[in-house]
């Protein structure tokens, strides 16, 4: 599609041009992605500039982090995205697979200039990044790879190895870029090619209880989509242990991060699903538990609300009590496998955030 420009004398079309007549280099489109990375189309976190992957002496375009904590492999071409960039996207992705929290904190310290500065908090800056983004907490780094491809042409033996590789739940997105001049101002338009674009009208006229995982059936959206075997365990458990022990509705599965139980239409419980750990929050009357307590009772750990991210993600089971008003806490547990839910310490716990709900008749 062209770009028009509108003048006093109607519409014009600004002319197309080439990255190679413009002289803009790889270099060039790096910039340019550097000092805006959502001309990618998505907002994304860059920690890396020409990373020389270590034993193999390859290096890649452009590394970040995504709010969903993927890695996201970048790489670039000024000209024909020809075969070679699939599989060279591929061996990156497989390369940075293997990184550890502290690969991607000192890799961050060096892209952002910070190496040797006391007060650099990778942690705060990622999760600043991901509230920024709408994202209701910092998730765990590196679970999964992506690929973002950028050129000026797609060559079809490029474009049907990606949409191979989607069918295959590799993430990969090949995008064009169309170049356009106006006097001497380069214009660009990105293109996302793979995946093809879905109308916003596709969903016109559907039931809408398809529209989402969640909503069309969101048991199975949690226990098999965000929970791992392990969390799916704990989970089942500690649902069978609250139905058989309350009166109680739920569970309610039709919200994307979390499942509910509610007492007298007001929530009680929710979980907050996860593949590393089950984040329980109870609603209970204010001042009515303490972190110190709950901690020993449970034989557990306690967090702190500011901790970095690391640090959360280093605790073992742990609770947090937040005051939500004057009538009302929230008692925030983090639980892992060194928790037993079925233990008389948990389920003295549960009974006493069970009757310390503040609206329960």
């Amino acid at each position: 599609m062209p770009i028009w420009k509108i003048t006093e004398k109607g519409p014009s079309k600004v002319p197309e041009t080439r990255f190679k007549r413009e002289k803009v280099l790889e270099e060039h489109l790096e910039d340019w992605i550097v000092a805006d990375p959502t001309i990618l189309g998505e907002p994304l976190m860059l920690i890396g500039r020409q990373i020389l992957i270590p034993d193999i002496k390859d290096r890649l375009d452009l590394l970040a982090l995504d709010p969903q904590g993927n890695a996201v492999i970048v790489e670039l071409k000024r000209g024909h995205l020809k075969d070679p960039v699939d599989i060279q996207a591929l061996r990156y992705a497989s390369y940075i697979s293997k990184w550890s929290f502290e690969d991607f904190e000192n890799q961050a310290r060096g892209f952002l200039e910070a190496v040797g500065d006391p007060d650099f908090n990778f942690n705060a800056q990622y999760a600043s990044f991901c509230d920024e983004a709408g994202a209701d907490e910092p998730p765990s780094l590196n679970q999964e790879q992506r690929i973002i491809v950028l050129g000026s042409t797609v060559r079809e033996k490029l474009g049907s190895v990606a949409l191979w590789l989607r069918e295959h739940n590799v993430d990969i997105t090949v995008i064009e870029v169309h170049a356009f001049k106006e006097d001497n101002t380069i214009l660009i338009e990105p293109d996302v090619i793979v995946p093809m674009p879905v109308s916003r009208f596709a969903d016109t006229g559907r039931i809408r209880s398809g529209a989402t995982p969640w909503v069309a059936d969101g048991k199975a959206w949690h226990l098999e989509k965000r929970c791992s075997p392990k969390t799916k365990e704990l989970f089942l458990g500690l649902d069978a242990t609250v139905q058989d022990r309350f009166e109680i509705d739920g569970p309610r599965w039709n919200q994307k991060y979390y499942v509910t139980y509610r007492i007298n239409n007001y929530n009680w419980l929710s979980i907050i699903t996860g593949p590393n750990v089950l984040r329980l929050d109870f609603l209970v009357k204010a001042r009515s538990f303490k972190a110190d307590t709950v901690a020993r009772a449970l034989g557990i750990a306690k967090f702190d609300k500011e901790e970095s991210l690391s640090e959360k993600m280093g605790l073992p089971s742990s609770v947090f009590v937040k005051n939500s008003n004057d009538k009302a806490d929230r008692v925030l547990i983090r639980v892992k496998e060194d928790l037993d839910l079925g233990s008389e310490a948990f389920l003295a716990f549960l009974d006493k955030a069970y009757n310390a709900f503040p609206f329960l008749k």
